[in-house]
């Protein structure tokens, strides 16, 4: 279902994959974390309504998908909150015109629509590929949390010849090691591949979210279609490491992965992800996305994926909005919440 909610102003329900999609196609710089495909798995593991808000006017054009969220209350109260899913969101950008006079005014008729419809607050995850907090700064509250790390797939040169010396060596370990990579099918090593990747959660103190079900993984796997790949590395016929990526418009992005504990030392993570970034440069990708770590900077998995470039890592920053401030005091005085935690919203710690 669309809704003109004003006359620049257009709300497309979650319900409405056609519509949604369609108006995303028309912004050049998409991805898959946009997609209704994305909102539909994010919703498989948390609650919420898929929307998405396409402003237009003289300027440009901006489409921001999100998920509304109800906030139960002692009061009974009608209200919500918005976030974007895990992983990068935030809106997308087509302007012809004035830049910041388009985003002051989209940000202007949204925080009405908040006002009007009892949205109490919003947090957003921007894009680091897209950089799209910018000009966002003079009506949320932005910061920089972590860095991530892309490969740049256009460059030129060899992919190789660009991995810094160690890293390059772990790959070139793995081909005298005889691992081979190849793209498999879901159906045939879905299995095998929650197994490793549950092992290498543990291994890594991941939190009970993470634990994903076999029946997400799978409802996932249908949702994504076309834009999901499975990538295993093989020593002798055996599976001993496996990534997910997801591929749509300009790049790629390192999803999930899981390896075998007792295979780490022959460079098969090494060479798995060096062959995804061939693959994603030979289909014309602007960039391979690796993400960034469990916790930040400083750990294992940030400092891994990191030995893949020399390029200067990405900045990713969320954004946050007290859109009704006496209502959001009156959620967290009713939930007892400490007034100096940093979670956002509060509420919801």
């Amino acid at each position: 279902m669309q809704v003109q909610e004003t006359r620049l102003l257009t709300v497309i329900d979650g319900k409405d994959s056609v519509r949604w999609n369609r108006l995303l196609a028309g912004f050049s710089n998409t991805d898959i974390y946009f997609s209704h495909e994305y909102f539909m798995s994010a919703l498989l593991l948390d609650e919420g309504e898929a929307m998405l808000f396409v402003f237009e006017n003289a300027d440009g054009k901006i489409a921001y998908p999100v998920i509304k969220r109800t906030i139960a209350n002692e009061s009974d109260l009608e209200l919500y909150d918005i976030t974007t899913p895990y992983g990068y969101g935030g809106p997308l950008i087509s302007c012809s015109g004035n830049e910041q006079a388009l985003l002051a005014e989209f940000r202007k008729e949204f925080g009405a629509y908040c006002q009007r419809h009892h949205i109490v607050s919003e947090f957003a995850r921007f894009h680091p590929l897209l950089g799209n907090q910018q000009g966002f700064e003079n009506d949320m509250q932005i910061s920089h949390v972590s860095d991530t790390v892309a490969i740049d797939l256009q460059q030129d040169g060899d992919l190789l010849s660009r991995i810094p010396g160690k890293n390059r060596n772990m790959i070139r370990k793995a081909m005298k090691n005889n691992i081979e990579i190849k793209e498999i099918s879901s159906e045939d090593y879905l299995e095998e591949f929650i197994l490793m990747y549950y092992d290498t959660m543990r291994r890594n103190n991941a939190t009970r979210y993470y634990f994903f079900t076999e029946d997400y993984f799978r409802k996932t796997i249908r949702l994504f279609g076309p834009d999901l790949h499975f990538f295993g590395a093989f020593l002798e016929g055996k599976m001993i490491a496996s990534t997910l990526v997801l591929s749509h418009g300009k790049f790629i992005h390192y999803h999930l992965s899981g390896s075998l504990m007792q295979y780490r030392n022959l460079g098969a993570n090494n060479l798995l992800l060096f062959k995804i970034a061939e693959w994603g440069q030979a289909r014309g990708a602007e960039a391979f996305h690796l993400g960034g770590g469990y916790s930040g900077q400083d750990d294992s998995l940030y400092r891994f994926k990191k030995t893949f470039t020399q390029d200067t890592p990405l900045e990713f920053h969320i954004g946050k909005k007290i859109h009704n401030p006496a209502l959001y005091q009156m959620l967290c005085f009713e939930k007892q919440k400490d007034e100096s935690s940093a979670y956002f919203p509060l509420y919801r710690a």
